[in-house]
């Protein structure tokens, strides 16, 4: 799986004021890593981006207010509702210990005890944790993201190491205790 070049920090929402700022949800909790970023990537969902230099930012709740240089009107801001927020990976801010971009998630091999059980190919968030998809050999399974099942995350390796102890009939089966996928375990 090709992993991006770039991390999606938040989609344009509105225009925001008289100046040209835009309103950003951000899809991570807290802007915090990110404070201080002096450009960022602006585009439609899959590109092309343009990059534009971040003038001035402020907090609104689970949002951020951005005024990018030359979208001095909310008529330019308007023109990039709908549009991605990105930064290039490379100068991605590291994620607080023991968690994880999903981009380093995404295509990792997931093992337990030695045997290869499939790829992780999308992830879901929920409220608790989030929850990744896995693709076996013969169907795709449902990998809850919690210490219980995960013993390691080993982004050098390229692989999620399970608790070999943990029970896994029932994920592997598709929630039916005792059935397991043979080609995969």
């Amino acid at each position: 799986m090709t992993r991006p070049g770039t991390l999606t920090l938040g989609r344009v929402t509105k225009a925001h004021g008289i100046r040209g700022e835009v309103r950003v949800a951000l899809y991570a909790d807290d802007w915090t890593p990110c404070r201080g970023l002096t450009r960022c990537l602006v585009g439609r969902p899959g590109g092309p981006f343009q990059s534009h230099t971040i003038e001035a930012e402020r907090d609104h709740g689970r949002a951020i207010v951005l005024k990018l240089a030359g979208v001095d009107t909310p008529a330019a801001a308007a023109v990039l509702i709908g549009s991605e927020m990105a930064i290039p990976r490379a100068e991605a801010p590291p994620p607080p210990e023991d968690t994880f971009y999903h981009y380093d998630i995404l295509g990792l091999e997931v093992v337990a005890g030695g045997k290869a059980l499939g790829e992780v190919r999308e992830i879901l968030e929920t409220a608790g944790h989030d929850v990744y998809v896995v693709q076996g050999v013969s169907r795709e399974w449902l990998l809850p993201a919690t210490r219980v099942l995960i013993r390691r995350v080993d982004l050098a390796a390229g692989r999620i190491e399970l608790d070999p102890t943990a029970d896994l009939s029932g994920l592997l089966a598709g929630g039916q205790p005792g059935e397991t996928d043979a080609e995969s375990v």
